[in-house]
C-alpha cells in the first residue's frame, strides 16, 4: 500500500512539473514585447467602433480596447500599444512577417483561413452577420429585392464570396464589384456608382456614420452569414496564444462575474468567489502559469474594464453607432458570449 502512495505521489510530482515546465515554455513573441516594451498590434484602416484614429492619432474601438486589456495584462499599462492599421489584402503577411504581434480587426473566423495561412483564432470578441446596406429611397425590403443591383465590396473579403454565394444559390443575377481598398469600396457607393455595399452589420453602422448624408441610407436586417470574428495570431508560440485567448476570456468572465473597472480593488479585496478571486490575482497563481504577474485581469479590468464597458462605449447604446447587443449579449442573457471557467 505505501509502495502505492509513494508511486501515486511520484507520478503527481513528474506531472506536475511537466505541467509546470509546459506553462513557462520559451515565448519568443512575449519576450520580444517585454524587451520593447509596448504590444504591436495590427488593426483596421479606420472603422468607428471597432478601430478608428481621430485627429490627435488617438485610436479608439472595440478591437483597439482588446489590445489595450492585452497591454495592462501584458506589461500592467493599457497605454503600451502601438496600433498598425492594416487593409483587407495587407492584414496576413503583416501578422505572417512578425511586423505586428497580433490582429485585432473585424477578421472573420473561417475554417480556410485557419488551415492555410498559418494563422489561430483566439476567441470570439464579436458575433457579426453580413448585411447590406441601401438607399432609403430605393425601397429595398430584403436582400433578394437586390436582383439585378451592382454591388460594391472589399475585394479578398469573406463578404465578397458570402454575396456572390447566396445570390447564385438562388439564381438572382447582380453583378458584384470588388474594390483592393474597403475605403474605395465605401466611397464608390457613396457615390452612387453602387446600388449597395455589403458588410457585417457592426462595420455597416460604424462605415454609415461617415456617409455624406447618413440619414438616407438603411441597413437591412437580414443576415445572409455568420461571422464571429476574434484576435488572431501566428501558428506557433503556444504561450503567447495562450495570453491573448485568456485575456479576452478575462474581460468576458469579468462581466458574467460582476466585476467592473469601478469595483475590481473592492472585489478583488472583500469577494468570497474562488473564481473571482483567481480572474483577480488574489489566489492561484493563473498569471505565474503564463509568465505573467498575478494581477494580469486585474490591470486589465481596472485600467479598459469588463466586455460590457467596452462594448457599450465602443459600440453600444453610448456610442454613436448604438447597436443592442443581441448575440454578442453574455449567455446568461439570451447571447452567446461565455468564457470557460477560471479553473
Amino acid at each position: 500500500m505505501r509502495f502505492v502512495c509513494r508511486a501515486a505521489a511520484a507520478a503527481a510530482f513528474i506531472v506536475g512539473s511537466a505541467a509546470s515546465a509546459q506553462q513557462l515554455a520559451p515565448s519568443p513573441t512575449l519576450d520580444a514585447i517585454k524587451a520593447r516594451g509596448h504590444i504591436e498590434c495590427g488593426v483596421h484602416l479606420g472603422l468607428p467602433g471597432f478601430s478608428f484614429a481621430n485627429d490627435k492619432g488617438e485610436w479608439s474601438g472595440l478591437d483597439v480596447d482588446y489590445c489595450k486589456s492585452l497591454a495592462a495584462a501584458v506589461l500592467g499599462d493599457a497605454g503600451k500599444v502601438k496600433f498598425t492599421p492594416t487593409s483587407v489584402q495587407q492584414r496576413w503577411p503583416v501578422l505572417q512577417s512578425g511586423q505586428v504581434d497580433l490582429l485585432s480587426r473585424n477578421t472573420t473566423i473561417t475554417f480556410s483561413r485557419n488551415a492555410t495561412l498559418g494563422v489561430n483564432f483566439q476567441g470570439i470578441n464579436f458575433y457579426e452577420g453580413q448585411t447590406f446596406v441601401v438607399r432609403t429611397k430605393a425601397k429595398v425590403a430584403a436582400v433578394k429585392d437586390l436582383a439585378d443591383a451592382t454591388i460594391c465590396v472589399a475585394a479578398g473579403s469573406t463578404e465578397e464570396k458570402n454575396a456572390a454565394d447566396w445570390f447564385r444559390e438562388r439564381n438572382l443575377k447582380v453583378t458584384i464589384i470588388n474594390f483592393q481598398k474597403n475605403d474605395d469600396a465605401i466611397s464608390a457607393y457613396d457615390q452612387g456608382r453602387c446600388d449597395a455595399y455589403t458588410a457585417g452589420i457592426g462595420a455597416l453602422a460604424g462605415q454609415r456614420i461617415k456617409f455624406k448624408t447618413p440619414d438616407e441610407h438603411q441597413i437591412l436586417t437580414e443576415i445572409i452569414s455568420n461571422d464571429p470574428q476574434g484576435p488572431v495570431t501566428r501558428w506557433g508560440d503556444e504561450r503567447w496564444q495562450l495570453v491573448v485567448r485568456w485575456v479576452l476570456n478575462g474581460t468576458i468572465a469579468a462581466e458574467a462575474l460582476g466585476v467592473t473597472s469601478k469595483n475590481v480593488e473592492e472585489m478583488k479585496a472583500k469577494s468570497a468567489n474562488a473564481e473571482v478571486r483567481r480572474l483577480l490575482g488574489a489566489e492561484g497563481k493563473f498569471g505565474a502559469m503564463m509568465g505573467l504577474s498575478d494581477d494580469w485581469m486585474f490591470n486589465a479590468i481596472k485600467q479598459v474594464g469588463n466586455y460590457g464597458e467596452s462594448y457599450e462605449r465602443t459600440v453600444g447604446m453610448g456610442s454613436p453607432l448604438k447597436l443592442k447587443r443581441g448575440a454578442n449579449e453574455l449567455w446568461t442573457k439570451g447571447g452567446l458570449l461565455y468564457s470557460p471557467p477560471f479553473q
